[in-house]
């Protein structure tokens, strides 16, 4: 499953992310393979997503969500 699958209030461990040229970015951000992220909220109209990553809220779109491969909690 990836994270734009991801249920809103739903958590979810990384398992991987897909090799694209966004991968470092997002790592770089702290998603990172083992981490625990939560949805907390889908802007309207296919907009962005946002997940909270330890104390951080972070916005990712979902073409970048889709890239994280997740196993929910």
């Amino acid at each position: 499953m990836t994270a734009d699958l991801i249920p809103l209030s739903k958590s979810a461990i990384i398992k991987d992310i897909a090799n694209s040229p966004l991968k470092i970015n997002l790592m770089e951000l702290g998603f990172l393979p083992g981490k625990t992220i939560t949805l907390q909220h889908i802007a309207p109209m296919n907009g962005p997503m946002a997940f909270r990553l330890d104390e951080t809220i972070l916005a990712l779109r979902k073409t970048e969500a889709a890239l994280l491969d997740v196993q929910i909690l």
